[in-house]
């Protein structure tokens, strides 16, 4: 996977993101607030089941412990667990439920099971069939496979954020021949056959190859941004989540 598209650009004052109105809670409103944290756990609620799971949980038990874990971050105690020194949102998450299953929740979701409210609406029985679909021999702890998962929803967001801009504007099939190619270093003679059929010379071609990368990597940094209190994290949070997906590295 080539990164050398997504390195740092010249950024001014830092916008002010999702994770810093939540770790800055006593700056905003309690509405700005949870409106903030909804957001992020709307985007990546999905690690937190994959990670629950990969300690053993069933589908139903994953369910439950995603949904409490939500009912505790949002109230006024979990809020308060967030502090400006616990840099992303990833990291804070990741911590958080992992000092929570230690604690024996298994016997207690038992006793709450289906007594509670949801949160969120979140399609749970999707989750469930995709974490069916993904290997389960790779070998990954479930700090590496909760990078992992975090790492693909936030591509796969990005992604399906410029398709739709494509499509919309009527260059669905410039993007179905570009995307495939959005990763890698393609030789030019193999670009010959996608840009033909596109009815593009090789230059065009790659010039809106050149063009994809670019947004791609300026989307996701963006989407980094959301979850980080600091510029200065952006880049080694995006760095680290490229390598999750590369090759699975542990959580921090």
């Amino acid at each position: 996977m080539n990164t050398s598209e997504f390195s740092a650009t010249p950024v001014g004052s830092f916008p002010t993101t999702h994770w810093s109105v939540v770790i800055n809670a006593g700056a905003g409103s309690e509405s700005q607030v949870r409106a903030a944290l909804e957001t992020l756990c709307r985007q990546y609620w999905y690690p937190l089941y994959t990670f629950v799971r990969r300690h053993g949980r069933s589908h139903h038990e994953a369910e439950d412990c995603t949904q409490e874990f939500l009912a505790r971050l949002f109230a006024t105690d979990g809020l308060a667990r967030a502090r400006p020194e616990r840099g992303h949102f990833r990291g804070f998450l990741l911590t958080a439920l992992r000092n929570d299953l230690t604690k024996d929740w298994q016997r207690a979701q038992a006793e709450k099971r289906g007594g509670g409210q949801a949160l969120l609406p979140l399609d749970f029985d999707a989750a469930g069939e995709r974490f069916a679909r993904e290997p389960a021999d790779s070998g990954l702890t479930p700090e590496q496979a909760f990078d992992r998962s975090w790492a693909a929803e936030l591509i796969e967001g990005t992604v399906a954020g410029l398709r739709a801009e494509y499509e919309k504007s009527g260059r669905g099939a410039l993007f179905a021949a570009l995307a495939p190619l959005v990763w890698g270093n393609a030789p030019s003679e193999s670009l010959a056959a996608p840009a033909a059929g596109l009815g593009m010379n090789v230059h065009a071609f790659t010039v809106a190859l050149q063009r994809l990368r670019r947004r791609l990597g300026d989307r996701l940094r963006a989407r980094v941004a959301e979850t980080v209190a600091d510029s200065a994290d952006i880049d080694a949070e995006l760095r680290h989540l490229i390598a999750a997906v590369v090759g699975g590295t542990a959580g921090r």
